[in-house]
């Protein structure tokens, strides 16, 4: 077999085991985590999934048969530059899909391989107590330099200076770098990065944040999502005492180069009398994508909401669009339009007279619209939206993570490929919020004086054709 046709039969498997399974593009991208866009690009042959691991999650999602992995992976094998080996099959015993019976039934080699691959920690599920400053384990690279599956631990989350007259009243972080990933870049390339945490048992209130930064010699581009964590079995809202939070955003430094991307957990207990702890469970970062289409200018279509918060209701100002990406063209020849939309909600909005220490009412009700449009000129052409969202967010979480996603907004020929979106946030009831902006003057590590910015509410779209 060589490596071009077996590439084409290679995303005739994946698509004919989709459609058997009734997913769309999105639903196998849920239940994968893998992006749309990048699915997409699996599934016609444009890029080859890097790692067994994919292939497993993609497989799984699928409810594939035991023939279906063995004749995915031996493709694989060859598609990927690979030797092609023939795979020996025999029967273990895997846990069966969620949705199944709940009985375990046997499993190909091939298949146990697959999930064991993508589930490798150390010490058998152990957490890790030890003081955060110390190496940990991390479970091994799915594919050197692409992704990093981080090993569950504890995470301190210290207690809250005391207030003092003069004093900077900012939380004391904790700040621990879970894994890293690599990537050699040329000038144009935008890549897409992606960074998963799941969090639970936290022992108190607590502030869990999933943060990026990715460096490279003379720059560096940081992204920043958060959300409390409230304590185990101690909350009248249950369903936020586990958190999962996905950071994700393109990568463009500008310049040829070796970009490393780390991920960090940042917490902090919100109580000036106690530090807490919570458990990290699972997460990943990897590069779900290492070629981006840009726009016509040559940088990728991203923008990032600017520092400050952006006040939601009551009057006067009810409602922000934000974030958004004013009009901007991409290359013709693209069929579809991926767009991804994360905004960071504060739960009261302080003003002189409403510091948010003893808030009345004690949550804020807000909705979250997705609107993409697509240009003729200087008339709209095509406009669409995403499912919009309507949230009560309570003042004890404070910091809501409301993600949205557009994953198949078709582009229209008879229009121009100029587009633009923008998240419609509407204030409905209870206390006012706002829409967070970029964050000043985070620490690098718990204690330090060195500091740095990172973006939080931001909209990005990713072209395909096909």
């Amino acid at each position: 077999m060589d490596v071009s046709s077996t590439r084409g039969e290679l995303a005739h498997l994946l698509v004919a085991l989709k459609e058997r399974s009734g997913l769309s593009y999105s639903d196998l991208g849920r239940k994968s985590h893998i992006s749309s866009s990048t699915l997409h690009r699996y599934c016609s042959g444009v890029t080859v999934p890097p790692d067994y691991r994919t292939i497993a999650a993609i497989a799984t999602a699928c409810e594939a048969t035991d023939q279906d992995l063995a004749d995915l992976l031996r493709r694989w094998h060859v598609a990927n530059g690979q030797v092609a080996v023939e795979t020996p099959v025999c029967s273990v015993e895997t846990a069966a899909p969620a949705s199944g019976s709940g009985r375990r039934r046997p499993r190909s080699l091939a298949a146990a391989a697959a999930v064991l691959v993508a589930i490798v920690i150390p010490s058998s599920m152990a957490f890790n107590d030890a003081d955060p400053s110390t190496p940990v384990p991390a479970a091994a690279p799915a594919d050197a330099g692409i992704r990093y599956d981080f090993a569950p631990r504890r995470i301190l989350a210290p207690r809250m200076p005391k207030a003092v007259p003069g004093g900077s009243g900012k939380p004391d972080h904790e700040v621990v770098a879970l894994g890293s990933v690599e990537l050699e870049m040329s000038t144009t390339q935008t890549a897409y990065v992606v960074s998963v945490m799941r969090a639970s048992s936290a022992t108190y209130r607590s502030l869990f944040e999933n943060e990026v930064r990715c460096r490279w010699p003379g720059g560096e581009q940081n992204f920043v999502t958060g959300q409390n964590i409230l304590q185990e079995g101690a909350s009248s809202e249950r369903e936020k005492e586990e958190v999962q939070l996905t950071t994700r955003f393109l990568l463009h430094p500008g310049v040829a180069t070796t970009v490393a991307c780390t991920a960090y957990v940042r917490a902090a207990a919100l109580r000036e009398d106690l530090d807490a702890r919570f458990r990290l469970d699972s997460g990943r970062i990897e590069v779900a994508d290492t070629s981006v289409d840009n726009m016509t200018t040559g940088v990728p279509a991203q923008r990032a909401v600017p520092r400050g918060l952006l006040r939601v209701g009551p009057d006067p100002s009810v409602m922000v669009r934000e974030p958004q990406l004013p009009p901007f063209t991409f290359a013709p020849g693209f069929t579809h339009l991926s767009v991804v939309a994360d905004t960071q909600y504060q739960a009261c909005h302080p003003q002189e007279d409403n510091h948010c220490d003893t808030p009345t009412p004690t949550a804020s009700t807000a909705t979250f619209t997705l609107y993409v449009t697509q240009w003729k000129g200087n008339e709209v052409c095509h406009k669409n939206r995403a499912t919009g969202e309507l949230r009560e967010m309570s003042y004890a979480v404070h910091h809501h993570h409301v993600p949205l996603h557009l994953p198949h907004f078709t582009i229209r020929a008879d229009c121009d490929p100029r587009f633009s979106a923008y998240v419609l946030v509407k204030w409905i009831d209870g206390m006012g919020g706002g829409v967070q902006g970029a964050v000043e003057g985070l620490t690098d590590s718990r204690g330090s004086t060195s500091t740095h910015n990172a973006s939080t509410s931001h909209i990005f779209m990713v072209p395909y054709k096909g």
